[in-house]
């Protein structure tokens, strides 16, 4: 999966937004006709998981070798299409893309 990311750097008070509707705008506008599919939001660790939306356990949050992140990108990949990661390092939040 390819992989973006989107900093932004400010050198006075004002901070970018945090809210995850405005990043997924912000995501799909840059990347257009791209939409989303899925996010992780590492701060709050939460995350859009197909399992979880068939009421199956989700296999994320239980990674033995604690590469979390990496099991649900392949999770995307292969049930969503997903063909891109936006990151967001201001925010902690990466936006899925197909």
């Amino acid at each position: 999966m390819d992989k973006a990311t989107v900093r932004i750097e400010t050198a006075s008070d004002a901070r970018a937004s945090e809210i995850l509707a405005d990043l997924r705008m912000a995501a799909e506008t840059l990347y257009f006709p791209l939409r989303q599919v899925g996010f992780w939001d590492y701060g709050a660790d939460i995350h859009l998981c197909p399992q979880e939306e068939r009421r199956e356990p989700c296999p994320h949050k239980q990674a033995e070798n604690g590469d979390r992140r990496g099991a649900y990108a392949d999770t995307l990949r292969r049930e969503r299409r997903a063909r891109l990661e936006v990151e967001f390092p201001h925010a902690g939040v990466s936006v899925y893309l197909a």
